[in-house]
């Protein structure tokens, strides 16, 4: 007679705590694209000192904001998780930590604007790049751009502060790699300067992005102080 025990049937193994819910879940995919933000960062700073370029520079700055916000995020959840009594943070911590959140959106895509500026003012400021490195940068937009969207579609249906900040941040990420993408398809399929396009794309998106990071910080101190838990 064997002494091994047969497995219940239909009992199915528990998954790890980071993965147990859509929040957990959201939070640990965020910690996931946040290192993918710097090593993106990383190399996106490496072609700028092969060829140095302010718009190349204001995707470097924005990148990290980008990765800082998500940081921001998880480590409010990861501190509240500590705690033996504590499944997230309070809702009015939730709203502090997105109302800093949205600062550093909003903070980074104004550096990038500025830094863009110059691609529509002045007629000597340029971003043509060599072949190579704009097919480097095209494939870099795309897989960053592909995370975005994968974020945002992840925290779609959630309500949570902290998960609703960073589902903006990746909105306000997209909107950014989509002019990056568009830098880099043009620099090296178009023989033509088309520094003044990409600028006005600049503009647009990156305001767009402001916009997002403005509403992030509002809608956080209005509904923070909604909440009466201060």
């Amino acid at each position: 007679m064997s002494d091994r025990r047969e497995p219940r049937p239909g009992r199915q193994p528990r998954p790890p705590w980071w993965l147990a819910t859509k929040e957990e879940r959201a939070f640990f995919y965020a910690g996931v694209s946040a290192l993918f933000n710097a090593v993106f960062a990383a190399a996106k700073l490496l072609l700028f000192l092969l060829e140095p370029n302010l718009f190349l520079l204001a995707n470097v700055l924005f990148s990290l904001g980008v990765g800082a916000a998500k940081a921001i995020a998880v480590g409010s959840y990861r501190r509240s998780r500590r705690s033996a009594t504590d499944r997230a943070p309070s809702i009015a911590e939730q709203y502090r930590a997105s109302t800093l959140i949205g600062a550093v959106l909003t903070g980074s895509a104004i550096v990038y604007i500025a830094l863009c500026l110059p691609l529509l003012i002045e007629t000597k400021v340029g971003f043509a790049f060599e072949p190579l490195i704009a097919e480097i940068l095209a494939l870099i937009a795309f897989i960053e751009l592909g995370f975005a969207i994968t974020g945002t579609i992840r925290t779609r249906h959630s309500k949570q502060p902290l998960v609703k900040s960073i589902r903006i941040v990746n909105l306000g990420s997209g909107l950014i790699l989509l002019v990056l993408a568009q830098a880099a398809i043009l620099s090296f399929a178009s023989t033509a300067d088309s520094s003044w396009g990409v600028g006005i794309s600049a503009m647009l998106f990156g305001g767009s992005t402001v916009l997002c990071g403005l509403y992030l910080v509002i809608g956080s101190i209005v509904r923070g102080r909604a909440t009466g838990d201060r």
